[in-house]
């Protein structure tokens, strides 16, 4: 065995190491590609579902707001001396009441 194959044998065995090295990383790169996507894919869906909840409860406090007024005009005057005239046929002193039938 000469000097040469030695050499040739030891450039074979660095080579083995780089290249195992090169495809141990570049299989780590994608990896790590594949779980970024992945989260970036989840993240989309997230705020997805997060913009729909914020329309939504942007929708329930408009309801909110409008029951409680529907709460505070129940409650109020108004209210009772219309609700006593439509639903229980009541007049004041000097109104005249008709009849449809």
């Amino acid at each position: 065995m000469g000097e040469y194959d030695i050499m040739t044998k030891e450039k074979s065995k660095r080579f083995k190491k780089i290249r195992l090295a090169f495809l141990t990383g570049a299989l780590l790169i994608a990896a790590l590609g594949m779980v970024f996507l992945s989260q970036e894919r989840k993240l989309e869906i997230i705020r997805q579902e997060q913009q729909a909840l914020s329309e939504e409860y942007a929708a329930l406090q408009i309801e909110k707001q409008r029951i409680e007024y529907m709460i505070e005009y129940a409650q109020s005057e108004e209210y009772l001396l219309q609700y006593a005239r439509e639903k229980l046929g009541y007049v004041k002193p000097g109104d005249v009441k008709f009849s449809v039938e």
